[in-house]
């Protein structure tokens, strides 16, 4: 093989791989700030969602904007756990990109908002004093846990529950959520496919 010919055929090589590193990188971009998928084990969150279900979840959307009441969330319960990679305890920003290793995320739902007085009685929850309407629960099921209320949720935290509230690992135990450890908004659901759609 001539010189010239094996010039180009390192330049094509080269052009490749700055393509490939750069689809990477995107990847990597995309997966850290805007879209990521999560897999749904568990039955927290039934009847909205059911385990297997995979969903696709929007975090762009909460650089802008806080979380409102009824959001479906993807959060991280378990930083403060000794089982947590030091690597991600030095350098907190790459669990962006690479979380998953020795971590959970759970799926619940965001039902109390900073500022707001939150109760739970005769089987309901209350904000403000006022019985919230939650067609997506079972009526009347709702119980403490080991929180007592009524409490008021304080800055930047939320107050969140999975629909199946006889079934769930949530706020009632894990106590209320720190802003920056939401992941983001599961928005839309890719399988099964014949509930393929916007998660409502």
């Amino acid at each position: 093989m001539s010189s010239e010919k094996k010039t180009s055929l390192y330049k094509e090589i080269l052009h490749w791989l700055e393509a490939i590193l750069l689809a990477f990188l995107i990847a990597l971009l995309l997966r850290g700030f805007v879209l990521d998928k999560v897999y749904v084990d568990g039955s927290s969150m039934e009847r909205t969602l059911s385990s297997g279900d995979r969903l696709i979840v929007y975090k762009l959307g909460y650089y802008f904007d806080k979380p409102k009441r009824g959001d479906i969330i993807v959060l991280q319960a378990n930083e403060d756990s000794e089982s947590v990679n030091p690597v991600f305890r030095k350098l907190p920003f790459l669990k962006k990109f690479l979380y998953g290793f020795e971590e959970t995320d759970y799926i619940k739902r965001v039902i109390g908002l900073p500022g707001e007085e939150l109760d739970i009685r005769d089987g309901y929850v209350y904000i403000n004093g006022v019985r919230l309407d939650e067609p997506y629960v079972t009526p009347g099921i709702t119980e403490n846990g080991r929180i007592s209320t009524p409490i008021v949720i304080e800055e930047n935290k939320y107050f969140v529950l999975g629909d199946n509230r006889q079934n769930s690992r949530d706020s009632r135990e894990i106590g209320l959520i720190d802003f920056d450890k939401i992941r983001g908004k599961a928005v839309f659901r890719v399988w099964p496919l014949e509930k393929l759609g916007k998660i409502d």
